[in-house]
């Protein structure tokens, strides 16, 4: 056990409850349960070692770190940056038992950036780059009985690369935050036969009363056979089905899932066939004491909750990845959810060749993001691009956006470009005075994705025109700068919509019904949904309606909630 955890500039009630033995033990993975599984999270052996310009390997530090706390984290225990060129080797044991008939597969949901893995001195496979998605091993044949040596060997560049980044900085400043490194989700093993379902999407046609699901069989029968039972909360069967994995098969269903789109005379977005305003916040995700990974179950389940209570009902997840328990706890507490890609190197944001470069690497990310994210209910937009942030020139922007319509078989909707450079009818540029709009195709002419995004931080924002091939979209706006005493990262500190932020809340929260009200008057014109910045502060930014350590909600939930069911209303 580590002796004590590091203390955070400021931490959450939640990561006060932190230990090596509670850290993170829950079933990874809600969505698809399996018996006979470990847990390996919990207190690891870490050494940073560098090389010097020969080439030789020197170690540099070493210790204890709590997985799956990046390293940088309070609750890691280290607190430690990493310098370039250095790389983190974490390492333990774990006891197995193997059986004849059954896979051992060991399993890694985030590890930014690459990382090489070996069991008892072997190699388990190609090393995996991409920090958002999950990669796994099969090391039946690596494991012996009792115990066994795990290494895991990363490298983290964080700029100067193509790996993606999010708003991770060397240097965190302005919307910039402390740079996370190594593993930074769950780490665990799993048992499974040796014919096993890896994943699977479902697919809902809400119209025709049908699923349609697609199994993903690994081992030795990937054509084997897939039964499907549906029950209802009661733990009633109401559907069954049968399949092969690998193929498309339908079954009836007494309810669709969701169906996200439809057109009603104004272009809106719609929910199962009803006309839907969505009005969110932007959410970044980011914890004091934890950094990318939150603090506990009950942490997210907190967030989640809180903008339920203050009426929201979508969030926009900023360039970032959740754990998968996330996502399940968005799907059971009925919060829609708008997924980012996170973006690559902040120090190249706007520059198209550097993108252009980056391009493959980008689209691989993505593929892998959307693969694993394909199930969830909840999730009912794509954003492949935000802000021009590791964006291409236009023709591989439009390629992105309509490989990423046609890949989702349920056809959720995609964001254009999030802000900025959208060359399909939205804003042209970054600037003011490089603002330019282009032409929106006509009726009828095809479009590469489902609205047009403005980010507009004035008091009273806009919107972009409506038009027949995309809805009009604020994709962020608000940003009221909210300083509350004794809950700041640094006395730095500074808001989108009030630089350096106010102290009178009952004032900034007047200000906050005054900007709902204006927004209702765009969606009684047709806008379609809005995004507030932000769920909470982050570092340097007190924009949140929640102190970043969450001790602090702002605003009275109740009148956040009037004014939201307002915008409603307005948009009906």
């Amino acid at each position: 056990m580590l002796s004590a955890m590091l203390a955070a500039a400021m931490m959450t009630a939640f990561g006060e409850k932190v230990t090596a033995e509670n850290a993170w033990r829950e079933y990874p993975r809600p969505q698809m349960v399996r018996d006979g599984w470990a847990c390996l999270n919990g207190t690891w052996n870490y050494t940073i070692v560098s090389n010097d310009v020969e080439g030789i390997v020197r170690k540099i530090a070493a210790g204890k770190i709590l997985v799956p706390f990046p390293i940088e984290s309070a609750l890691s225990g280290v607190g430690r940056l990493t310098a370039a060129g250095e790389m983190i080797e974490y390492r333990r044991t774990f006891d197995a038992e193997p059986v004849a008939g059954r896979r051992l597969i060991l399993r890694f949901d985030g590890v930014d950036f690459r990382a090489q893995v070996f069991v008892n001195g072997v190699e388990a496979g190609i090393p995996h780059e991409g920090a958002q998605t999950g990669f796994s091993y099969d090391v039946t044949e690596l494991v012996r009985k009792g115990s066994n040596d795990l290494l895991v060997r990363v490298w983290d560049p964080t700029e100067g690369f193509v790996n993606s980044l999010g708003k991770q900085a060397l240097e965190p400043k302005g919307c910039f935050y402390t740079r996370v490194s190594g593993i930074w989700k769950s780490v665990w093993m799993e048992s499974v036969p040796e014919t096993w379902i890896e994943r699977f999407n479902a697919i809902p046609d809400i119209d025709a009363g049908k699923v349609a699901f697609c199994f993903e069989v690994n081992g030795e029968e990937p054509r084997a056979e897939v039964e499907v039972e549906v029950k209802d909360s009661d733990g009633k069967v109401v559907a069954r089905g049968k399949g092969r994995g690998g193929r498309r098969f339908e079954i009836a269903m007494p309810k669709g899932f969701r169906k996200a789109k439809d057109k009603d005379g104004v272009l809106r977005f719609f929910l199962n066939n009803q006309p839907y305003f969505i009005i969110g916040t932007l959410d970044q995700g980011w914890w004091p004491d934890g950094l990318l990974t939150p603090p506990s179950d009950e942490a997210m389940e907190h967030d989640i909750a809180t903008l339920k209570r203050c009426g929201y009902n979508m969030m926009r997840k900023h360039i970032k990845v959740e754990p998968l328990r996330y996502y399940w706890l968005c799907d059971k507490l009925g919060i829609l959810v708008l997924q980012d890609m996170p973006s690559g190197d902040s120090t190249k944001l706007f520059n198209f060749a550097h993108a252009n470069v980056a391009y493959g690497s980008v689209r691989r990310e993505w593929k892998g993001v959307m693969d694993e994210l394909m199930a969830v209910p909840s999730i009912v937009m794509w954003i492949p691009y935000n802000e021009s942030w590791t964006q291409p020139c236009d023709v591989l922007t439009a390629d992105t956006l309509r490989w990423t319509r046609e890949y989702d078989p349920s056809h959720r909707l995609v964001n254009g470009p999030s802000g900025w450079r959208d060359f399909e009818g939205g804003d042209k540029g970054h600037d003011a005075k490089d603002r330019a709009w282009t032409k929106f195709p006509a009726e009828g002419e095809p479009v590469s994705c489902d609205s047009v995004d403005r980010h507009d931080y004035n008091f009273r924002p806009s919107m972009h025109a409506t038009n027949p091939g995309r809805v009009s979209f604020l994709g962020e706006y608000g940003g009221i700068g909210c300083r509350v005493a004794g809950h700041l990262w640094t006395e730095d500190a500074w808001g989108y919509g009030n630089t350096g932020g106010d102290t009178n809340r009952v004032a900034l929260q007047q200000k906050y019904v005054d900007l709902s009200a204006h927004v209702a008057g765009l969606a009684k014109k047709g806008l379609g949904g809005a995004v507030y910045t932000q769920t909470t502060d982050v570092e340097g930014e007190i924009n949140g309606i929640m102190t970043y350590d969450r001790k602090v909600l702002k605003f009275d939930p109740a009148a956040l909630k009037k004014a939201h069911d307002a915008i409603r209303a307005a948009a009906r």
